[in-house]
């Protein structure tokens, strides 16, 4: 979903406002984030940096869930599509999202920033005869991978450019290990921002300023280690990944 968040009622009546349950902001993170990985999006939605409005934040957030549900129940009209039609044995249906979103949390809201809330989306894909109902996957895949991922399943021959990679065998055996890296970016006017992301670390490079979390302990990334002892050889290591990962997506563009 995106602003304005527009859903029939009943869906807004699935969420009541007093019931949801969120962890107050603090500007305790921005003493040792980078400023420029904020955005001003907030103002947008009618917030002030620092100044936490519950009322405010509870009608958005009940919103947002609201237009989710109204996604899912239209989800569910086409697969009822497919399946009068005599087609869903012979579709491959990918639901996925173009990034995630944050509701308030580290007092920022929508799109364009580079934490784990905001950069990790949606993907569920179905392949009649080739996945298996229910089953999952921890593996680290990025939406480029897909392209690939569907010239291979319909026997297509896919472009020699392209920087994904097919996630075909990840879909006939989940066990089987995703990507060692997602790497992501964004832009701050002319300049960008470029984050790493492992089963464990998240780090990001600005052009002021460095970030990096321990996904494994800090989930939520409230804590940046980037100045932190003992993690010298992490933070040498995610450089070097990083580095490797956009030397990469620059070959292939040429």
């Amino acid at each position: 979903p995106h602003v304005p968040f527009l859903a029939p009622d009943k869906y807004f009546a699935m969420y009541r406002l007093a019931e949801l349950k969120f962890a107050p902001a603090s500007m305790e993170f921005w003493k040792q984030a980078p400023k420029i990985a904020q955005t001003k999006r907030y103002q947008g939605f009618g917030f002030e940096l620092g100044v936490e409005n519950d009322a405010l934040r509870r009608e958005y957030m009940q919103a947002y869930h609201a237009c989710i549900s109204f996604i899912d129940a239209q989800i569910s009209l086409v697969f009822d599509a497919l399946k009068r039609s005599g087609h869903w044995d012979d579709t491959i249906v990918v639901l996925t999202s173009d990034h995630g979103y944050l509701l308030g949390e580290k007092f920022m809201w929508g799109k364009v920033m580079l934490f784990e809330t905001c950069d990790r989306v949606p993907l569920v894909i179905r392949v009649p005869g080739q996945t298996k109902a229910g089953s999952t996957s921890q593996g680290l895949v990025e939406l480029v991978d897909l392209y690939p991922t569907l010239t291979e399943l319909c026997e297509i021959q896919a472009p020699a450019e392209l920087q994904g990679k097919s996630l075909v065998p990840l879909l006939r055996d989940p066990n089987t290990p995703g990507k060692a890296v997602a790497y992501t970016v964004v832009a701050r006017g002319p300049d960008l921002g470029k984050a790493i992301r492992t089963d464990r670390w998240r780090y990001t490079q600005w052009p002021s300023g460095e970030e990096l979390y321990d996904l494994k302990n800090d989930p939520v990334e409230h804590r940046n280690l980037i100045n932190a002892k003992g993690y010298a050889e992490t933070l040498k290591e995610m450089r070097k990944l990083l580095a490797r990962a956009e030397q990469k997506a620059l070959s292939k563009k040429r």
